[in-house]
């Protein structure tokens, strides 16, 4: 059973019992991230979450990791378009320290001059790595240029330049004023009690003071379309198509998410068996809904020889507008397929105490309400043949008119030809 609590200070705890399990996964999620930032400050809450461990006035970053190796557990965070999320899994014994902990962690951490140096650089180093994986650059190359000029396009650990110019004093204003009780989840799943929990809470979180505002939404992103290129010392090319979607919590979620399975989700899908298994002319092929609070974006990625680039995007959207115009319409046996994998794929997700807590914590965050297994299962089982086509007319004919491409490939001229991939793709519209 799933329960909710609001603090006095507006924090919110949700929790679930799991019979049978002794260990209890806790998440932390702040509804705070790159959507927080000036333009400027760009991977300022990237940093932030890095610096959550390295000190209070309490406890060093020593003693912080002394005490986690004890609990037999890990604890770790993470930074998404949309929020930053800490996380932990360890036996039921511990959680009253955890809790403790992270509330000393998100309230009282010191931000360390040279911590700020430090992790600086480490963060500098992972995006420097990113920039020797082309599959990660076309990605991110794609979502900066569907949604430019708007927070969401930004890259969630800033750039090289943008890191490097942040200061202590960007770090404290940003936790400041964003890490505030109204915009905390906290959630638990396993061996645990609700109003234990609430308690916990309430005893580690009291300090955390609310400063009475509500937060204003941003505009929702213009989706831009187009071509994008970039060249790099390497033998193929990785592309990665957008096209516009619906953003996490639109009622035709279920429909996209069986769409994108039908695609390219796995090695039944239409472009796998297509692509890889029948032309050979790629090694992996995938479609995805990808969802925020604000907007979505169906992502097909994948890499190709050069000289095979444009054979591959033309059957690529030769599929997508055979599927909205319904001249290659979907088949009761693939839509069969695509429900028995989604719905398999939570059935053995929510065996998982991790995977049940940040279900809680993003459920809260985006639906203000637990949506149970029972519901979401019953609103797969339920679309129908005229559902999936009425989806895939709306959204892919949509998306053919909209569509953006980034490229990552070894030449611009020979290969990435942005006039003759914009003329291609205009006449599949």
């Amino acid at each position: 059973m799933v329960e909710q609590s609001v603090l006095d200070n507006r924090i919110r705890v949700v929790t679930r019992r799991m019979e049978g399990v002794r260990s209890i996964s806790l998440g932390f999620l702040m509804a705070a991230g790159p959507m927080d930032e000036a333009e400027d400050r760009n991977g300022v809450a990237h940093l932030a979450e890095h610096l959550m461990f390295d000190g209070t006035k309490q406890r060093d970053a020593d003693e912080i990791a002394r005490m986690m190796d004890t609990t037999g557990g890990q604890i770790g965070g993470f930074t998404s378009r949309d929020y930053t999320c800490f996380t932990t899994t360890v036996l039921d014994d511990y959680r009253t320290y955890l809790i403790d902990l992270m509330g000393d962690l998100l309230v009282n951490s010191q931000f360390a001059e040279y911590a700020v140096h430090q992790e600086k650089e480490t963060i500098i180093r992972e995006l420097s790595a990113q920039l020797d994986r082309p599959d990660v650059c076309a990605h991110e190359r794609l979502k900066a240029h569907v949604w430019q000029g708007h927070p969401l396009g930004r890259p969630i650990g800033g750039t090289i330049a943008s890191v490097a110019a942040l200061q202590q004093e960007d770090v404290i204003r940003y936790v400041r004023d964003n890490y505030q009780p109204r915009r905390l989840i906290v959630a638990a799943a396993g061996n645990v009690r609700h109003q234990d929990m609430v308690t916990n809470v309430a005893d580690a979180f009291w300090m955390m003071a609310d400063d009475g505002k509500t937060d204003a939404r941003p505009v929702r992103p213009v989706f831009h379309g187009g071509v994008t290129v970039e060249c790099k010392g390497v033998s193929h090319v990785y592309f990665s198509i957008g096209l516009q979607a619906a953003p996490y919590a639109a009622a035709e979620r279920y429909l996209l998410h069986l769409l994108t399975a039908i695609l390219g989700g796995g090695m039944s899908s239409r472009l796998f068996r297509t692509l890889r298994q029948e032309l050979g002319v790629v090694y992996e092929i995938t479609a995805e809904y990808q969802a925020y609070r604000d907007d979505g974006v169906i992502v097909i990625e994948g890499s190709t020889a050069p000289e095979l680039l444009h054979p591959v995007l033309s059957r690529i959207f030769q599929e997508i507008k055979g599927m909205a115009l319904q001249t290659s319409p979907i088949l009761e046996e693939e839509l069969w397929i695509a429900k028995m994998q989604l719905q398999g794929q939570h059935i053995i997700a929510q065996e998982n105490s991790h995977t049940c807590m940040s279900s809680l914590a993003t459920q809260a965050f985006y639906f203000n309400r637990f949506v149970d297994s029972a519901e979401i299962l019953d609103q797969i089982l339920h679309v129908d043949m005229e559902g999936m086509n009425a989806i895939a007319a709306r959204m892919l004919a949509t998306g053919l008119r909209h569509s953006a491409i980034a490229l990552v490939g070894p030449s611009c001229e020979q290969v990435c030809n942005t006039v003759a991939i914009e003329t291609m793709v205009r006449d599949f519209q």
